[in-house]
């Protein structure tokens, strides 16, 4: 069982310099496409992606994408770190969950106090930054800060290639209410304990996390209403309208983005195998009607899924936060995007027939993975759905509502 103290150096090597265009990324990680797809089977063997992607993530640049310029890093829209999510999600979603975090991270990163960017970008912006929001942590208010008295937090993906880590914890609030914040936790000050066994997603190494008596300085703290409302103290600091854009406009594009690109790689995998496949009765299968229509309707559902999705990254490039209105609007969007995946990859699975479940199947490995992560907190329709549903009738916002 793993259980270490974590201080990992995953450093990029820059031997010809790091990435200057959006287009070098892409270039890279198309590249990288072939053996990451190779990797997939064993990744999920291990329960882990192996360390070579994740240094092959790193030294593409990966970690940059979203990171501040004055830190090193290229500060590219949220349309670039979908790309490159939905471009590797073709290849393996496991993977592409855990680069899509790796570039989402910094994010967040940037929309903390300028101090705790300064020290986690001391040496460059190609640190791995794992973490869950998930605020159960034990904290306590000392002299400078807080101290997490105890925290086990599972679902961690990444974690056993990170060096910095995040965890969330309930504060008394200004009025007294519970106000959920985010605390950062430096390498060598938590533990992986192995505890990651699940049927989907299994590559991803989503471990749990154990920090016990570690001091955390007030500067290293976000609260998550600053980021719901787009006033967090980085907004100051870091030019650009992604450091300004309300939490829920893109709170679920993490997931999302490997998600579409697993589907669109199982669709493409269907099309070229049935291109040539012929039926037990001799006939070709791509000439039935019915393969037909089930490819098309996949097809749109993803088609659809994307134009909601990029419908969404607009808004954290508008020069101002959207309004309560849009927020809602793309708190909903956001989980139907996952539906439609989730449906376009059940058409996929359906007509693959009994073939399409051999375990050497890549189909049938994104069909677990995008279930899995369609389970996902924030792509719930039950609660997007009904907070879009109350702004229509003008009812107030659900007190409870934390996301919009």
């Amino acid at each position: 069982m793993l259980d270490t103290v974590v201080k990992r150096d995953y450093s990029r090597a820059l031997q010809s310099g790091p990435p200057t265009s959006l287009e070098e990324i892409m270039s890279e990680v198309r590249r990288l496409l072939p053996a990451i797809r190779a990797r997939a089977e064993v990744s999920e063997e291990n329960r882990s992606i192996p360390p070579e992607s994740a240094k092959e993530f790193l030294d593409a640049g990966l970690a940059r994408i979203l990171t501040p310029k004055r830190f090193g890093g290229m500060q590219l829209g949220l349309q670039a770190w979908v790309d490159v999510a939905v471009e590797l999600g073709k290849a393996d979603a496991a993977h592409a969950w855990c680069a899509s975090l790796m570039i989402h991270h910094p994010h967040y990163i940037a929309q903390f106090p300028e101090a705790a960017q300064a020290d986690v970008w001391a040496n460059g912006p190609d640190i791995w930054i794992a973490g869950t929001l998930t605020p159960t942590s034990k904290i306590e208010q000392v002299a400078g800060g807080y101290r997490i008295v105890s925290c086990s937090i599972p679902y961690v993906s990444g974690i056993n290639h990170a060096s910095w880590s995040m965890t969330g914890a309930m504060l008394p609030g200004p009025d007294g209410a519970p106000d959920w914040t985010i605390f950062l936790v430096p390498p060598g000050k938590y533990r992986i304990v192995d505890t990651w066994h699940t049927t989907g997603m299994r590559g991803t190494g989503s471990n749990t996390l154990v920090v016990e008596n570690v001091f955390v300085p007030a500067e290293h703290t976000l609260r998550i209403a600053d980021m719901r409302d787009a006033t967090t103290p980085g907004r100051t600091i870091n030019n650009g309208p992604i450091y300004r854009a309300p939490w829920v406009t893109y709170i679920g594009l993490t997931f999302l983005a490997p998600m579409l690109g697993a589907a669109l790689g199982a669709l493409e995998e269907y099309r070229s195998w049935t291109a040539k496949r012929a039926s037990l009765f001799g006939a070709q299968v791509a000439e039935y009607t019915s393969i037909q229509v089930h490819l098309a309707r996949a097809a749109a559902n993803l088609d659809a899924a994307d134009l909601l999705m990029r419908r969404c990254i607009e808004m954290t490039e508008a020069p101002e936060p959207a309004s309560e209105a849009l927020r809602a609007r793309a708190y909903r969007d956001q989980a139907r995007t996952s539906e439609l995946i989730v449906e376009a990859m059940d058409m996929v699975m359906k007509i693959s027939g009994s073939a399409g479940f051999a375990s050497s199947s890549p189909i049938q490995r994104a069909w677990r993975d995008i279930h899995f992560a369609a389970s996902h907190v924030s792509l719930n329709p039950e609660i997007s759905f009904a907070a879009w549903g109350r702004q229509q009738f003008g009812l107030e916002r659900d007190p409870k509502q934390t996301m919009y």
